[in-house]
């Protein structure tokens, strides 16, 4: 069962990049493993910016921006 929701998760996520956690960090203490998290990061490249896109169970992703280090919600 799933307690949190995909925008409490990804705002968590926010909030920790925010204070100043790399991705890597909220990675390891946010996201992997994770119930709602389907698998490890897929990089690409999105108008010539390398994103890092983590598939969530609920054909929904978490997609965060290198550049600018923030992370959106998107629909698959």
């Amino acid at each position: 069962m799933v307690d949190e929701t995909a925008d409490e998760l990804i705002q968590n996520c926010i909030t920790a990049t925010r204070e100043g956690a790399d991705f890597p960090t909220v990675w390891q203490t946010l996201l992997r493993g994770h119930s709602l998290v389907a698998g490890p990061p897929i990089q690409s490249i999105e108008s010539g910016r390398v994103c890092l896109k983590i598939p969530l169970i609920d054909n929904q992703w978490f997609v965060f921006d290198s550049t600018s280090k923030e992370f959106v919600l998107r629909r698959r």
